[in-house]
């Protein structure tokens, strides 16, 4: 059993937190302020569409932090709810921490943009994971087995910013798909396996993933 301190927790750091509320699980993202070790945790209260979550005393939270190939599952409960100006959360500390390895056949439908070797958006990736993604473009972007350079941008919740990813990557794969319609060309899908994505690309992505599935 993994402990507290070995999760080695920044100030700052991005946390999904879940909400039962009835059979349904509501999920919203916040981030880390400050924690006493075995006493409470800090938390900002997350907010939708400008408006503070409504959370009660005593309610059961379910945090998730995604580091690496792995996510980490912290049960707390509300403690003390600070309201405005500042909105913050005084969490028990957690009683229960577990881990998960991520599997990178994790997938999700996407649909953005990618540039491949430097071509402004050559292609769309409409499917993705940690460790490689489909693009459909409308010819053929090289050979199976050569090598890329690909670069694309995905929305980072709350602040909608973007995430920028560029990496090399493998071609593994290409299929020509006929189109449905008559007189308009084939378009090809391409299977990529990305090349080592350094550690603050896989969170994001992983992030990002997660809040396409709406799921852990």
């Amino acid at each position: 059993m993994i402990t507290f301190k070995e999760l080695n927790l920044q100030v700052g750091i991005r946390l999904q937190m879940a909400l039962q509320h009835g059979p349904k699980q509501l999920i919203y993202y916040t981030e880390l302020i400050g924690y006493v070790d075995g006493e409470f945790l800090v938390i900002k209260t997350p907010f939708k569409h400008g408006l503070s979550v409504p959370i009660r005393v005593d309610e059961q939270v379910i945090l998730r932090i995604f580091s690496g190939m792995n996510v980490f599952i912290l049960t707390c409960k509300v403690k003390t709810i600070f309201r405005a100006p500042h909105y913050f959360m005084l969490l028990s500390f957690p009683s229960d921490i577990k881990s998960m390895a991520v599997r990178g056949a994790i997938r999700a439908k996407v649909k953005l943009p990618v540039q491949v070797n430097g071509q402004a958006e050559i292609g769309t990736i409409t499917d993705i994971s940690v460790t490689g993604a489909d693009i459909v473009a409308a010819g053929a972007l090289g050979e199976i087995n050569e090598d890329v350079s690909i670069s694309f941008e995905f929305p980072i919740k709350p602040t909608h910013q973007n995430a920028h990813i560029e990496t090399r990557a493998t071609i593994r794969s290409i299929q020509e798909r006929p189109s449905k319609k008559e007189n308009t060309p084939a378009k090809f899908s391409h299977g990529i396996s990305f090349h080592e994505l350094d550690l603050t690309s896989q969170v994001m992505l992983l992030n990002f993933i997660y809040e396409s599935m709406n799921k852990l």
